[in-house]
């Protein structure tokens, strides 16, 4: 933090800089405008850098915080410059709660869902870097989102896929994308892209993206290679500072990007499912902390859910759960089990399948639209018959059977 508060005041159009420590932050008021700027991932960028090579990528962040706002430009240069990217579906969530104990609804990022706790999002392409578009954008340009998106989408088509090469055939084609642009893993968004792998590769196309740069292709006609896949993804996505998700990724027979699921029960099967529910654990608990800071601002008594897994002992299979305490206002995410918790004053509780619960109690679980991973909202505890229901209706974890 130091280095980088030496070389901000070295800016003449610094005026003042404070640091906030616990946040790993500074507080930057320059030419008339304040701002925050959180740090931990520039650490996480050139902490391993030579000194002379760390000062070089300090600065090129520091000009591309001082580059032009998204507001100075008109809506005929900044369609020419807006791209898609894919972002976790908390992206930026933390970072509102950090400066603003109330979201500003104004400043929202631009984005909407497309995969499992993934969300498209719209950024200006600009010289320095690359700045996430926000709705108070959208109003200066006089654009809806499907125009902005659109505009997006149309720039996508454009990139060139010089860097897509085959990156090795140990276990079958694989393949790498390589543009060195910043936006390899966006080619994934582009319709048909992932599709036009078939022939390609062997098997149904398969795609990793651990990282925001790092997008491998094969396909899952060899277990070798889905093992192999399922490795590097877990391993990168957690070593990299910037992750994006652990998970696989296919297509479905109208060629749309969907999660892979692999067919069968053996334990390359149960890693690959194991992938996607590591990545809703940690979307799930950044969520519960945005959440909790939120509830605590507003004095508001709202229990948050905590998303769990667990492999089942006698074959290893991943299963997801949480807890429903009864007569809580709870907030509780979306998971295989629902372990329903009868009192504050007892330990005893059943687990009843998600979907089943669902049937059951009905309108009383209600979906909240606004969560992005999703979650649903329950008020008071259900009538003892439907309490009946759901004892009537209990699975252990060892029984449990996939809807």
């Amino acid at each position: 933090m130091r280095q980088v508060e030496t070389l901000v005041r070295m800016d003449p159009a610094v005026e003042k800089v404070a640091r906030r420590t616990a946040d790993y932050a500074l507080d930057i008021t320059r030419a008339g405008s304040d701002g925050t700027f959180f740090l931990d991932n520039l650490f996480a960028d050139t902490r391993e850098l030579a000194p002379e090579q760390r000062v070089e990528v300090i600065q090129r962040y520091l000009r591309s915080l001082w580059q032009e706002s998204p507001d100075a430009l008109p809506w005929e240069q900044a369609r020419e410059q807006l791209l898609p990217v894919l972002r976790t579906s908390t992206f930026g969530k933390s970072l509102q709660t950090k400066t603003k104990a109330e979201p500003e609804p104004e400043r929202e990022l631009v984005g909407r869902r497309t995969l499992p706790f993934l969300s498209e999002l719209l950024v200006l392409d600009l010289p320095e870097s690359a700045m996430f578009v926000q709705r108070r954008h959208l109003e200066k340009w006089g654009v809806d989102e499907e125009a902005a998106f659109a505009a997006a989408h149309a720039n996508l088509a454009r990139l060139p896929d010089d860097g897509v090469e085959l990156y090795d055939d140990e276990h079958g084609p694989l393949w790498t994308v390589e543009t060195n642009d910043t936006y390899e893993t966006s080619r994934l968004l582009r319709p048909g892209f992932l599709a036009s792998f078939a022939g390609r590769v062997e098997g149904r196309p398969i795609a990793i993206l651990p990282e925001r740069s790092t997008l491998l292709i094969g396909g899952d006609a060899r277990p070798e290679l889905v093992t192999r896949l399922t490795v590097s993804a877990e391993r990168e996505y957690g070593a990299a500072s910037r992750c994006l998700t652990p998970a696989l990724y296919t297509v479905d027979d109208a060629g749309q990007v969907v999660p892979y699921v692999r067919p069968g029960k053996d334990s390359l099967a149960h890693r690959v499912r194991l992938s996607h529910i590591q990545l809703a654990l940690a979307e799930y608990n950044a969520q519960k902390e945005v959440l909790n800071t939120l509830h605590q601002a507003r004095e508001v008594d709202i229990f948050v859910a905590t998303y769990s897994a667990m492999a089942r002992k006698r074959d290893e299979f991943p299963i997801s759960w949480c807890v429903w305490p009864l007569g809580v206002d709870s907030l509780l995410p979306l998971a295989d089990m629902i372990a329903v918790h009868l009192s504050e004053d007892s330990e005893e509780f059943f687990t009843v399948p998600w979907a089943e619960a669902l049937r059951i109690v009905g309108d009383a679980i209600t979906p909240v639209p606004e969560q992005w991973p999703p979650r649903y909202r329950v008020t008071q505890a259900p009538s003892p018959e439907v309490l009946a229901r759901l004892r009537a209706a209990q699975v252990s974890f060892e029984d449990f059977v996939l809807p």
